[in-house]
């Protein structure tokens, strides 16, 4: 690991956290030194810990830097600064960070971040060659087809995708062509889903694209644009600004190929909706039936139990010495109480039938047959 910060307290302390951790600690005091290391050493180096404003070479340009040589593109790099703000955000996510942490840290949190973007590096390198692949597929298919009849395969093919995982890969296959990188953010009732068209996410993208849902359906920033839909964001993160005419293009294309994603996106979520529903009378039902087994157990154990008294107070009045009409008295008491159990018993069934009539009433409702 790599600190990198123009306080030395803070350095040290930054350092510490790391050997607790069980991590091998190289530290410089400015950009420009940490430059110097991670081109010397970087196969060494997994991870940078950098403040942003610090002397002759800030963070923002040390990880420009970083990212802009292929050599070191790949290792992944923490911004720490008291700056929290979402521009702020914004300018680390620019320049290429990939989390963004805010003075001051505790351990454990930097043992999490830590963690998560290695978890990130060996999945992105593991998608990166998966999609090398299928890009070149991608593009050599492009070649042969016109923008619209692609917006219109997309079409298609949305239609039937069973999955936001499916969607995603669609829709990056279109992208693809046109030369764009892309992330789709997807919000559902239970959590937010991110895919990537160049490999997984990075915590500080999906935090910019969830924090910027707000600024409008078509927010530019940098040399990205982020399209905002009611259940999901998609982030084209090298737009063309500089070219209004291929921009304009582009754009009406994005628009396009994101009714569609809207549309199916909507559908995938009403069905989930309506799976969750499903379960929910299901385990309804399957609480009713137990309930009805239980009563009809109940109700056959209460007249057994009845039934075994009667037959062994007959068999105890022989030593009682009762006259046959004091006999019988008991035995009607008997008798008539075990009726009442019984009404009592078809009281209960009559419960269980209004619980049978919300059950016919909820599927109705859900239309589940």
């Amino acid at each position: 690991m790599l600190v990198v910060d123009d306080d030395p307290a803070l350095l040290a302390a930054h350092s510490l956290h790391l050997v607790s951790l069980d991590c091998d600690v190289l530290t410089a005091e400015d950009g420009r030194r940490a430059l110097e290391q991670v081109r010397q050493f970087p196969a060494d180096i997994d991870i940078i810990l950098s403040d942003i404003v610090m002397p002759e070479m800030d963070g923002y340009a040390l990880c420009r830097a970083v990212k802009s040589d292929v050599a070191t593109c790949e290792i992944p790099l923490i911004f720490v600064s008291q700056l929290s703000s979402l521009a702020e955000k914004m300018k680390g996510f620019e320049a290429g960070a990939d989390d963004y942490i805010t003075k001051p840290i505790s351990p454990e949190e930097l043992g999490f971040k830590i963690s998560n973007l290695l978890k990130f590096r060996v999945k992105n390198r593991e998608l990166s060659e998966q999609l090398s692949e299928s890009n070149n597929v991608a593009l050599q298919a492009m070649s042969y087809s016109s923008d619209l009849g692609q917006i219109l395969e997309f079409y298609k093919s949305a239609l039937n995708a069973a999955g936001f995982d499916e969607v995603a890969r669609l829709l990056f296959d279109v992208t693809r062509g046109y030369g764009l990188k892309c992330s789709l953010q997807i919000v559902t009732p239970e959590h937010i889903v991110n895919f990537g068209s160049q490999g997984a996410v990075s915590p500080l993208e999906a935090n910019v694209i969830e924090l910027s849902r707000g600024k409008g359906r078509v927010f530019d920033f940098g040399s990205r644009t982020l399209i905002n839909y009611q259940d999901f964001s998609l982030l084209v993160k090298n737009m063309p600004l500089d070219d209004p005419e291929r921009y304009g293009t582009l754009k009406d294309a994005l628009g396009a190929l994101c009714n569609a994603v809207e549309a199916r996106i909507k559908f995938l979520l009403h069905e989930n909706a309506a799976q969750r529903k499903r379960r929910i009378v299901n385990a309804v039902i399957s609480m009713m039936e137990e309930v009805d087994a239980m009563f009809t157990q109940i109700q056959q154990q209460n007249a057994e139990v009845i039934t075994d008294m009667i037959d062994e107070l007959d068999e105890a009045m022989l030593d009682l010495g009762l006259t046959a009409n004091q006999e019988d008295l008991v035995r009607e008491i008997i008798i008539q109480g075990r009726e009442r159990s019984t009404e009592t018993f078809k009281s209960g069934a009559k419960l269980y039938d209004k619980f049978s009539q919300v059950r016919a009433e909820l599927d109705n409702a859900l239309g589940v047959n």
